[in-house]
């Protein structure tokens, strides 16, 4: 489980999620977060490939780390640590995201075992890698910048739409860029890799396997 596809955002899940309560401010989410994030590392099944690191989990246990040891010593504050942990979370993951840009694409991790091996260090494949990271990079911007206009506004109708419906539709959409993106890569001839079930949304897909030639 740890190496599929969208399995990296269950942690920022699970942190919404949790500090949603407001009990100890964001100690808690922070602990179930980095609970979650154990849990796909220990699942994962490539965690040695140095060329292959999870960006994005060991992103995570930095950022949700921070959080919880910033609750345990603020468990008391009513200010606006307490009331923006998932602005905090957000903002993390598109840290992460484009600081991976400036080495290897956070994505890579879960496209490199779909290209054939030869490929892998084709400036065309990281070209959709690049792409990819930049559209969850925004996509956890945007969602950053929701959750601080529900924690400004404050009212049941602006958490509702700008901590729940708003980042859900800026998944939803970043799914459907990133499948776009893929299908792209996909269409080029020379590359021709596996097809990413998880990529494309399709859950019925038969499992990919990798050809190296």
């Amino acid at each position: 489980m740890g190496d599929e596809p969208y399995a990296a955002l269950l942690p920022w899940v699970a942190f919404a999620v949790i500090d949603r309560a407001r009990v100890d401010g964001p100690f808690w989410a922070g602990i179930g977060a980095l609970i979650t994030i154990i849990t796909l590392l220990a699942t994962s099944t490539r965690y040695r490939d140095s060329r292959s690191r999870n960006v994005l989990l060991l992103g995570g246990l930095v950022v949700f780390g921070a959080l919880a040891f910033a609750g345990a010593l603020h468990r008391a504050d009513t200010g606006f640590f307490a009331h923006n942990g998932r602005v905090i979370s957000a903002a993390g993951f598109a840290l992460v995201a484009f600081g991976s840009l400036v080495f290897t694409p956070a994505s890579e991790h879960y496209t490199r075992p779909h290209v054939r091996s030869s490929h892998r260090d084709d400036p065309a494949f990281r070209r959709v890698n690049v792409l990819i990271t930049l559209i969850w990079g925004t996509c956890f911007a945007g969602i950053a910048l929701a959750h601080l206009v529900a924690s400004t506004i404050g009212t049941p109708e602006a958490v509702t739409v700008f901590n729940w419906v708003v980042p859900i539709a800026f998944g939803a959409i970043a799914a459907h860029r990133t499948r776009i993106a893929w299908d792209d890569f996909s269409d080029d001839e020379d590359f021709e890799p596996d097809p990413i079930r998880d990529l494309a949304l399709d859950w019925q897909a038969p499992a990919a396997h990798t050809r190296d030639h």
